[in-house]
């Protein structure tokens, strides 16, 4: 049964099916990209007419919300981290929704552990420490083929817990990411002295057979950011507002990492972009 963007003739309305994220009950991040979301088809209502956004109710972990997304099914659109591989599979908007800060992580770790990362000064000592990621996010391949060690759990609340139980040491974080989470699991403290830096831009992310719903999210972001309100949400949502602030890079040892799984389109998006935040 397939369930994707399409128009009823009754109310002239397109449907639009983002998906529940698993584990969004405890986290705050993802009502940022879906107001950033709606603030694009808003803009757009005058090319593209009315719509209406629906939230599928089965929670699903990115990796599963992109094969949906691949096959035309169930959803119209998600939100994550870009890659080349996700980029051969479905339609990627390659206007960043974090503009041009995707690329800056820093570390979730156990709260009696801060004396240990700040004697850390290069990336040789922090290589001989366990990172914990997802085992489909990008960022797994993008440590390993740094050479950092890496230990791999499904979906967040499953890895916090092996971060909170020594399972690994540190969990590398977004900045929109991070200080909402220290506060949902007990036992864990932003690091305060490191951050990684690895280009790679967050989008959204439609069907290969739904060009029509790629033109209007992509001309609402433009538009967005022609009139100022994509800046505005970005510089006033509580999940994005402080988090420069909040993350205090410039006393911060930045590692920088290469990214070999990234598109050269998207490469030359984020060359674009980054003159914005230079490390």
């Amino acid at each position: 049964m397939f369930f994707f963007s399409v128009s009823t003739d009754a109310q002239e309305k397109e449907i639009i099916f983002y998906p529940s994220m698993a584990d969004e009950e405890k986290f705050t991040e993802s009502t940022y990209f879906l107001a950033l979301l709606k603030l694009a088809l808003e803009n757009s209502k005058e090319e593209f007419g009315e719509y209406e956004l629906k939230k599928r109710v089965q929670p699903m972990f990115q990796g599963r919300a992109l094969v949906e997304i691949k096959h035309n099914r169930n959803l119209s659109v998600v939100w994550t981290m870009t890659s080349r591989q996700r980029e051969q599979e479905v339609t990627p908007i390659r206007i960043p929704l974090l503009r041009g800060l995707g690329g800056y992580r820093i570390f979730l770790i156990k709260a009696d552990q801060q004396k240990k990362f700040s004697k850390i000064n290069n990336a040789k000592q922090l290589k001989k420490l366990l990172a914990g990621q997802g085992h489909d996010w990008p960022d797994s391949a993008i440590l390993t083929d740094n050479h950092y060690r890496l230990i791999t759990g499904s979906g967040h609340s499953a890895l916090f817990n092996m971060l909170q139980h020594g399972r690994f040491d540190y969990m590398p974080r977004g900045l929109h990411e991070a200080w909402n989470e220290v506060r949902v699991f007990e036992g864990l403290r932003v690091e305060t002295s490191l951050a990684f830096y690895y280009p790679s831009p967050y989008y959204f992310f439609v069907s290969n057979d739904n060009p029509t719903l790629k033109k209007r999210i992509e001309l609402g972001l433009i538009k967005a950011e022609k009139n100022g309100s994509f800046q505005k949400l970005f510089l006033t949502h509580a999940v994005t507002k402080n988090m420069l602030i909040s993350a205090n890079l410039a006393k911060r040892k930045v590692f920088k990492l290469k990214n070999s799984f990234m598109s050269p389109e998207s490469r030359q998006v984020v060359e674009k972009v980054l003159d914005r935040h230079k490390l």
